[in-house]
């Protein structure tokens, strides 16, 4: 049963008054704190009761603190604590601490209050071991700086027709925690205007490695070693049962655990993350976008998405499919190892980059997008001065020069609307390092791989909390609450 919520009016009233009772003696602890204190006034808890609400019994002893304890793990990733029973001892330790989650004094909560909250969120008993056999690498190095890819040939082609019908997976493990990034962080970040008009949308999709703290070798439960067998193939002990090999194509080195894949704001100056997705280590980027864009369409309906930019993994016919669905114009770097076949309806053929070649070998002008007739207008490279083209005769008679129309619908992947290499495709497409800026705030400002977690629960609640502080950052610098001076600290401070 859920109990008594404090509202974030109440909260932010209370806290007021307990950082003005505590100022006497923890004057410099508050001082210490004051960033951290601005981020949690203005972090609104209120949208989530109607997200979790449904996860409690309407009978039995009801629960307390559930929005002290949400606030509590934001406040722990922000210290850089990725341990709740490490924080707790923390919490008890310090008084403004306390009042800064939110709790009343002697009610600090034990280390099993936080653990139970992390699991009533996550909607899956997951397994802590699992016993099997070891698995190998099972596949072949990729070449420098590329990425493994799909294991089943065509299952992007099956996802992708079933995201077309708008399938998608409703009961995920991840689901209110994705949802709770959601209403706390994403929309009050977007009604202060941090990621770009909403109803075009630019945005980055990427994956980066993150590495287990179990061992890929599992733990011994057989007598083999007695036996002198070293290298035995006898089932083991896993202590994350969801990490697998992958291929870090950025270090060209295997990893053993899961990948983190971010969808984040393109228009965004914070690299702002709109959401996350947790899969294992051996997934290939194009699996995996397919299924985040199903989910991310039905997360934010009211949201327009104009732009798409992904890295080469993301070269996939399909893919330029499901985005031209939805109306998403594609920036996608192109994947050599899946050239396509460059000619289209006319005289002329075009090069690996959907730009058609004139009689004379050169590529023609991009005269711009028509969006009534859904065509792009190129025209003869020598139009200003027809004198120096040696095939003028056979190319064109008129003064104006040759003209060729390329339509998307030829070849969504050659034919994109704004040209691929054209100045203004590479000034957008420039934004696709936003998503690797968001992995540098989640992984390394805010460590999270220090948690050295073994489940993929621990792992997602980790990124989902380092994700809300990164949006908290970002809104305190907008709203500037200024919290010190509602509280008089700088007056007590002048007047001692």
């Amino acid at each position: 049963m859920l109990g008594y919520w404090r509202t974030h009016v109440e909260y932010q009233d209370w806290l007021k008054s307990e950082l003005v009772s505590l100022t006497v003696t923890h004057e410099a602890n508050i001082r210490f704190y004051a960033p951290l204190i601005e981020k949690v006034y203005i972090f609104n808890l209120d949208p989530v009761k109607k997200v979790i609400a449904k996860l409690y019994s309407p009978l039995g002893r009801p629960a307390k603190n559930q929005p002290e304890l949400l606030r509590a793990l934001v406040v722990m990733l922000h210290c850089q604590i990725h341990d709740p029973t490490k924080f707790v001892d923390k919490l008890r330790a310090s008084p403004v601490l306390r009042a800064i989650c939110g709790f009343e004094k002697g009610e600090t909560p034990g280390v099993g209050t936080f653990y139970d909250l992390l699991e009533r969120l996550w909607l899956l008993d997951n397994p802590q071991k699992a016993i099997r056999k070891p698995k190998s690498k099972g596949r072949k190095r990729p070449k420098s700086g590329k990425k493994l890819p799909a294991k089943h040939p065509g299952i992007v082609k099956r996802l992708v027709d079933r995201a077309l019908k708008g399938q998608v997976i409703e009961k995920r493990p991840e689901s209110i925690l994705q949802k709770i990034l959601k209403e706390c962080a994403v929309l009050p970040s977007s009604k202060l205007g941090l990621l770009g008009n909403p109803n075009k949308l630019a945005i980055a999709g990427d994956g980066a490695p993150l590495l287990t703290g179990a061992t890929p070798y599992g733990k011994r439960i057989c007598d083999c070693p007695s036996k002198g067998i070293y290298r035995c193939k006898c089932k083991r002990v896993f202590t994350d049962p969801d990490a697998n090999w992958g291929w870090d194509s950025y270090h060209d080195q295997w990893f053993y655990g899961h990948t983190l894949y971010s969808i984040t704001s393109a228009d965004s100056k914070n690299d702002l993350p709109l959401y996350l997705r947790l899969v294992q280590g051996s997934r290939n980027d194009s699996v995996t976008f397919v299924v985040s864009w199903a989910e991310l369409l039905h997360l934010y309906p009211d949201f327009k998405f104009s732009k798409a930019l992904l890295d080469a993994a993301h070269d996939v016919y399909d893919i330029y499919r499901l985005l031209h669905a939805n109306e998403t114009e594609p920036f996608i770097d192109l994947n050599n190892r899946a050239k396509g076949n460059n000619t289209f309806p006319g005289p002329i053929n075009v090069d690996e980059n959907g730009v058609p070649i004139c009689l004379e070998g050169l590529p023609m002008l991009n005269w711009g997008f028509s969006n009534d007739r859904c065509r792009i207008k190129w025209r003869c490279p020598h139009h200003k001065d027809s004198s120096k083209c040696s095939k003028k005769h056979e190319c064109s008679p008129s003064a104006y020069g040759r003209v060729v129309y390329t339509k998307p619908i030829w070849d969504l992947r050659l034919f994109t609307p704004t040209p691929r290499n054209s100045k203004a495709w590479k000034h957008v497409y420039a934004r696709r390092t936003t998503v690797e800026r968001t992995f540098k705030r989640i992984l390394v400002d805010y460590k999270i791989e220090l948690a050295n977690a073994r489940t993929k629960k621990r792992w997602f609640w980790q990124a989902t909390l380092a994700a809300i502080n990164q949006h908290l950052d970002a809104q305190v610098a907008v709203v500037k609450p200024n919290i010190l001076e509602k509280i008089g600290l700088e007056t007590f401070s002048k007047s001692a």
